[in-house]
């Protein structure tokens, strides 16, 4: 997602009008939240082979170690419509629209304690009366994998690559106010070296490099970074960390802007965005049905000239989540705030915010078939009247998964 991915994705996490797959702290691709769980039943099924495989391994001098593959395939299609396609207050446009995803993963976990996770995920809007946007499209492949090297320790890498054809809020980072469709290519690298200290508790290093890539409108540019994280796992109910980041991303041709918004020429742009989040995960119920995710954040943006393009961003989201037997119901509320340092509109500092609610509902039909419905409403509110608009989507439809 960073580039902006769903806003940071100028800074929301999973929004339709996701971007650079940098910002994202890799929730955006939703396949991944299977990993976790299929992960675990392919943990008891390592054990399971571990012992079956005891009496062969007594006989061997240096018995090889055991791994377990696990794959799986998912598709769903449906129907929905968006009342503001464009994500704008000017000519905004509604439509209808026809939308199919999916997803392929593959996994491998030895008992060595190495772990390879390999993702393909798509997903394809058709909108039937656009007249300025016909389709959005995105395509993403993550390869992932750890291994531990002494006890306590772990290194592992995960690289990452973006496509997409979407409908982008470039009006966070930009000059220009606006929304547009982007196509773009991003490529991510993340390597990690991760510490188990005493029980329950962990950090890990992990730094960041990407290259997002546009065909047109938008400037490409290197990001670089490295951010340090620190967890506490209390028993199976809850789960608390936080994180600090500090990334520089390097314009290709883009140029710094002095404090009236003019383009200072023969220069180059940079900006420095460290951040600083912190998130509270509990299970309220033994079952584990029951769940809830807090998240909060807070970003600055600095670029290296007169500090046109400066502002402060905090975030705060609050995520419900239900499941029980064939039924997982997903409720999310997400809320933002910036601060522009040295934009004016009138007399005023530019400010803006937004506020997005996200209702997701699954209900499983056996061992294959699935039915799928979601709902979001999303205001953006500025004090420039370009920058604000309203939106709303529902969609609803059926999948299945091997």
């Amino acid at each position: 997602m960073n580039g902006m991915a769903s806003r940071e994705t100028g800074g929301r996490w999973r929004q339709k009008r996701s971007v650079p797959i940098a910002v994202c702290d890799y929730e955006m691709i939703k396949p991944l939240k299977v990993w976790a769980a299929r992960l675990g039943r392919l943990s008891i099924g390592l054990v399971m082979v571990q012992l079956h495989s005891a009496s062969v391994a007594t006989e061997l001098t240096n018995p090889p170690p055991v791994a377990v593959w696990d794959g799986s395939a998912r598709g769903t299609v449906g129907v929905g419509y968006r009342d503001n396609v464009l994500r704008t207050s000017v000519a905004p446009e509604s439509s209808a629209f026809f939308l199919t995803a999916g997803d392929v993963s593959l996994m491998r976990l030895s008992e060595t304690g190495s772990q390879i996770l390999l993702l393909l995920w798509g997903e394809d809007t058709r909108y039937f009366d656009s007249p300025s946007v016909s389709k959005e499209q995105v395509l993403a492949f993550t390869a992932q994998g750890s291994v531990p090297v002494r006890a306590g320790h772990e290194l592992g890498a995960m690289l990452q690559y973006l496509y997409q054809n979407q409908i982008v809020d470039a009006s966070e980072t930009e000059a220009n106010l606006r929304r547009l469709l982007v196509e773009g290519h991003g490529f991510t690298f993340r390597p990690h070296w991760k510490h188990a200290m005493r029980p329950g508790w962990g950090w890990q290093v992990e730094g960041a490099m990407e290259r997002q890539i546009y065909t047109a409108d938008l400037d490409d540019f290197w990001e670089g970074g490295c951010r340090l994280s620190l967890t506490h796992e209390q028993g199976r109910r809850s789960e608390w960390s936080v994180s600090f980041q500090s990334r520089h991303r390097f314009y290709d041709t883009r140029e710094q802007f002095d404090l009236n918004g003019v383009a200072i020429t023969n220069s180059s742009l940079v900006y420095w965005r460290p951040e600083l989040t912190a998130q509270w995960r509990f299970h309220w119920d033994e079952s584990r049905h029951w769940r809830t995710t807090t998240k909060v954040g807070w970003l600055l943006n600095r670029d290296d000239g007169s500090g046109y393009f400066d502002y402060d961003r905090v975030q705060f989201a609050e995520q419900l989540r239900w499941s029980r037997g064939d039924w997982e119901v997903t409720g999310q509320a997400r809320f933002g705030w910036y601060l522009y340092r040295r934009q004016r509109v009138g007399s005023e500092h530019r400010d803006r915010s937004y506020v997005l609610l996200e209702l997701r509902a699954e209900r499983r039909l056996g061992k294959h078939w699935l039915l799928h419905a979601a709902a979001e409403r999303e205001w953006n509110f500025s004090n420039d009247p370009l920058d604000e608009y309203r939106d709303w989507m529902i969609n609803g439809g059926i999948g299945v998964e091997f």
